[in-house]
């Protein structure tokens, strides 16, 4: 499938990498077909770009989140599940945004609102998880390490 996107210009993508999201995604409501493109083609790198399918200048960088936060853990309420049809937790993809304003290095994320998909129903929500530590501006380094779910 042929993609418009602002950074890349045309982009061949496979329909497995599109994703529906029936609620939208937090700012972006009323668009709901994003394709999950990884950053690195051999899949060496946890940072992806989701692309908005509907609107070339919508695109937001996400990061695997467990690549960074090892101890990071959400249960998702049964109302997600339901939305995700997710059979068993292996199916689904934690992704968290990801905000560079400057250099990589100053880099952070929003564990607070994680994207879930599933990848096999190719299904997408944003949960804003609440009765949690987790920051909407978590830091990705510290002192030019990755960061731990302890210094969250």
């Amino acid at each position: 499938m042929k993609v418009q996107t602002l950074q890349f210009g045309e982009i061949e993508v496979p329909k497995t990498s599109i994703i529906t999201f029936k609620k939208g995604i937090l700012g972006f409501d009323e668009y709901k077909k994003y394709a999950l493109i990884p950053v690195d083609e051999k899949g060496e790198t946890p940072f992806f770009i989701l692309q908005c399918v509907e609107q070339k200048e919508i695109s937001l960088f996400l990061l695997d989140t467990f690549a960074f936060f090892k101890g990071y853990h959400i249960e998702l309420q049964d109302q997600y599940v339901e939305k995700l049809e997710l059979e068993k937790p292996e199916d689904a993809i934690i992704l968290t945004t990801v905000t560079v304003k400057d250099q990589l290095i100053n880099a952070t994320t929003n564990l607070k609102a994680p994207i879930v998909i599933n990848l096999s129903k190719q299904l997408g929500v944003q949960v804003v998880l609440d009765k949690t530590d987790y920051k909407i501006k978590q830091p990705l380094f510290r002192n030019n390490e990755k960061a731990t779910v302890g210094e969250v």
